[in-house]
């Protein structure tokens, strides 16, 4: 069984020069026995590598990184300890 997940939201926020300061991707997942999974995941700068900006970086790419650090939660490594 799999949960298809796509992406429903990306917005930006800006400091007070017109940076683009982070974005938020939201993502639904539905899977074939009706079960979801909703989040709103937040890029920051530092998740784009060293020295690239928002204006760098395809949606394509902040979608990806927001997904990898969503995963990041619903499967901690293995070595992480879970109460």
């Amino acid at each position: 069984m799999s949960m298809n997940v796509y992406r429903n939201r990306l917005s930006y926020d800006f400091d007070s020069q017109g940076n683009t300061t982070d974005a938020m991707v939201g993502f639904n997942g539905l899977n074939d026995q009706g079960e979801t999974a909703m989040a709103t995941i937040k890029v920051t700068k530092e998740m784009l590598g060293e020295g690239k900006t928002f204006d760098d970086v395809s949606n394509k790419k902040i979608t990806e990184l927001a997904k990898q650090k969503w995963m990041e939660y619903i499967q901690p490594e293995s070595t992480s300890t879970q109460q």
